[in-house]
């Protein structure tokens, strides 16, 4: 028996040329039901700095400031998917539920499987931009990472430019 498909997690980057990335993501869950998580990740700085500025530097007005950047992040992605879905997806293939938005801070893949795992996605769905062999070789790619350390399928939608 084929696995239900109930939970599936969009993995954005929010940059320019990801909309057939997302447009993936609709039709899988238009096809089975499944709700959509788009999720984007916001990476520190430096880890290191990203660590000893949580542990020991901010203050309730850090964490306010913080909070209102996620909430504007949030309510950005929310119009464009509000846009997106309006233009692009014909009304006979329209969501059963909005997409809910999520918003962390950390390492993208690491985010992405942590939420993933959290939310008991059933896939993963994301873009991949396919840098030069010596990048992949020498950094890897997001995409490569996410597969590595993860169980859930992996929809992959190669993006060129």
């Amino acid at each position: 028996m084929l696995p239900k498909v109930r939970t599936i997690i969009y993995a954005s980057d929010i940059a320019e040329g990801s909309r057939p990335v997302f447009r993936m993501a609709v039709e899988e869950a238009v096809a089975h039901g499944a709700h959509i998580i788009f999720l984007h990740a916001i990476e520190p700085l430096v880890a290191e700095t990203d660590e000893m500025v949580r542990d020991y530097l901010l203050s309730k007005a850090q964490l306010k400031h913080t909070g209102q950047l996620m909430d504007q992040y949030r309510l950005k992605i929310e119009q464009r998917i509000d846009g997106f879905l309006e233009s692009e997806i014909p009304d006979d293939a329209r969501l059963s539920h909005p997409p809910q938005i999520e918003v962390r801070i950390g390492k993208p893949d690491s985010v992405i499987v942590k939420v993933a795992q959290e939310q008991n996605a059933d896939l993963i769905v994301m873009g991949d931009r396919g840098g030069s062999a010596a990048s992949r070789i020498f950094l890897g790619s997001t995409t490569q990472k996410v597969i590595q350390q993860t169980s859930t399928p992996v929809l992959i939608v190669p993006l060129r430019g």
